[in-house]
């Protein structure tokens, strides 16, 4: 039985999640110089909370500019963007969560989603946006609460990052984005502590 109190972490951690994705999602839009769709409104947030969305955002922005130079991901978001349905959708996130679901797959998706709304007509990017939300309620909020949110996992989302950064040899990274990555780091761990230390 759900207590009140992870009711509200689960809504308010799926608040985070659909406010990350639709950014994302902009955001790629934008960078590619295409029309931006209609999209729902991003909810309003304490300023804590979108000090760390502003944070995520732009980790989830370096990280797929890194995972860009990946042939085998532009070759998968320019085959999703092709077809573009739901079926497709499903067999994207299955690819994806194959094996299990991780920080560093839940940014992938988010990267593939934002990436292939940039590529496919105006009127397509909504439905691809709602499937993701839809995903996101259905099969990843429970994950993420049960590692304690977003708040309480910037740790262990910045750490998977920066492994899945400095373990491949394919895409070197510069001291300058190692430097920005561990404040970064740091600053998320002072907003989860203020956070805690508020609540």
């Amino acid at each position: 039985m759900k207590t009140e109190k992870s009711e509200a972490l689960m809504a308010s951690d799926y608040e985070f999640s659909k406010n990350l994705v639709l950014r994302s999602v902009k955001d790629q839009i934008q960078r590619a110089g295409t029309c931006a769709p209609s999209l729902p409104e991003p909810q309003l947030m304490s300023a804590e909370r979108e000090q760390l969305l502003d944070q995520v955002a732009n980790f989830t922005r370096d990280i797929g500019d890194i995972i860009d130079r990946d042939i085998k991901f532009n070759n998968m978001v320019d085959g999703f963007a092709r077809v573009a349905d739901t079926q497709s959708f499903q067999s994207l996130v299955e690819k994806v969560f194959v094996d299990c679901i991780t920080w560093g797959k839940i940014i992938t998706l988010i990267c593939v989603i934002g990436k292939t709304a940039a590529k496919i007509l105006a009127n397509s990017a909504p439905d691809i946006v709602f499937w993701t939300l839809d995903y996101f309620r259905d099969y990843l909020q429970n994950w993420i609460c049960n590692r304690g949110g977003w708040v309480n996992s910037i740790y262990s989302l910045a750490r998977s990052s920066f492994e899945l950064d400095f373990s491949s040899s394919s895409s070197p990274i510069s001291l300058s984005s190692g430097v920005i990555f561990l404040g970064g780091a740091l600053l998320g761990g002072l907003i989860v502590w203020r956070l805690k230390r508020g609540a």
